[in-house]
């Protein structure tokens, strides 16, 4: 599947989940925006989310935190550095939404879902970003 395909794949089931949350979700008009999506919580605040598609390696939850596009110089890549409140993460092999606000991290960020050979007291656990954990703000 090609990486555009992949990604509209997963704003649509994101959206699904939003939707079946019963969480307004607001869409911008164009790709110009840096966020893919505007969620409203219960308190009226509006939040900027940034889809993102998660995929599983080694126990480890991945995700790119920076958008990338293509110019006649080759790929640029470019931090969101405030223009989003938080990345919703959709893993589609684990069925699962999981919820990073963007000021919790520097330049990157991984969720764990095993226990690796060595604990570690700096280990993002994918279980505290469950979505439902972690809405509403």
């Amino acid at each position: 599947m090609e990486s555009h395909e992949k990604g509209d794949l997963t704003e649509a089931a994101v959206i699904t989940e939003l939707k079946r949350r019963g969480i307004p979700v607001l869409i911008p008009f164009s790709d110009n925006q840096r966020y893919d999506l505007v969620l409203e919580a219960q308190n009226g605040r509006m939040q900027r989310m940034q889809v993102k598609t998660g995929w599983l390696s080694d126990g480890v939850i991945q995700f790119h935190t920076k958008s990338q596009h293509t110019n006649s110089q080759g790929n640029v890549y470019k931090h969101y550095d405030g223009d989003i409140d938080g990345f919703l993460v959709c893993v589609h092999e684990l069925e699962t939404l999981y919820l990073v606000y963007e000021d919790e991290f520097n330049s990157r960020i991984t969720l764990r879902v095993e226990t690796p050979d060595q604990p570690d007291a700096s280990i993002n656990w994918a279980s505290d970003y469950t979505f439902d954990e972690r809405w509403p703000p």
